[in-house]
């Protein structure tokens, strides 16, 4: 293992990186909707881990566990004290191979930069905390996650036509309403109707 990176690389680091991102920010995705404007450009908590560098990055448009640098390819799962987490390989000009993980995307859930550097916060602490493994069941008794289907590139380009044109796209007809699905069968007077 090589050795650890010192508090002032770590430094050097979280700073490019911060700057990159806010170039992105700045140049491409300012007027994106899926763009939070209360938020900002942050590294969050950066600190060594073995020989390489990890914490959380912070933009408007997505919150990412980061570590770099990486050695692998593609997906791998990476051991902490929580358990294992799977990362994808990323690689940004200047800074090269590096790992990351969504936590978050989009980010409009956030009200302000406070709560997301504190998510971010509470997020890194939870990683390197052993003890919120203390009684968890074994990763094999988690139900995998259904595979999910992404949106084509037609598909998006006629959702956005549509709701351009104030109409629904077919999804949006299909969506579950919850209300009316708890209220059916009731009467004026919020008395249930006889079958």
């Amino acid at each position: 293992m090589d050795e650890a990176p010192r508090p002032k690389e770590i430094e050097r680091f979280s700073a490019r990186m911060e700057a990159h991102f806010r170039d992105i920010y700045r140049r491409v995705m300012a007027d994106a909707p899926i763009c939070n404007p209360a938020l900002d450009v942050a590294c969050v908590g950066f600190c060594a881990w073995g020989d390489q560098k990890l914490g959380v990055l912070v933009t408007p448009w997505f919150m990412n566990l980061v570590l770099a640098p990486v050695a692998f390819t593609g997906t791998q799962g990476v051991a902490f004290p929580c358990g294992v987490i799977a990362f994808r390989l990323s690689e940004l000009p200047g800074f090269g191979p590096m790992a990351m993980c969504s936590l978050f995307s989009p980010m409009q859930d956030f009200v302000d930069q406070e709560v997301a550097v504190a998510t971010a916060q509470a997020a890194l602490h939870g990683i390197l905390d052993p003890r919120l493994l203390e009684g968890a069941p074994a990763p094999e008794a988690y139900p995998a996650a259904p595979e999910s289907r992404r949106e084509t590139p037609v598909e998006r380009a006629e959702k956005f036509r549509l709701a351009e044109a104030g109409q629904e796209t077919p999804r949006q007809k299909l969506q579950f309403n919850r209300r009316a699905f708890l209220l059916r069968g009731r009467a004026e007077g919020g008395k249930a109707s006889s079958p």
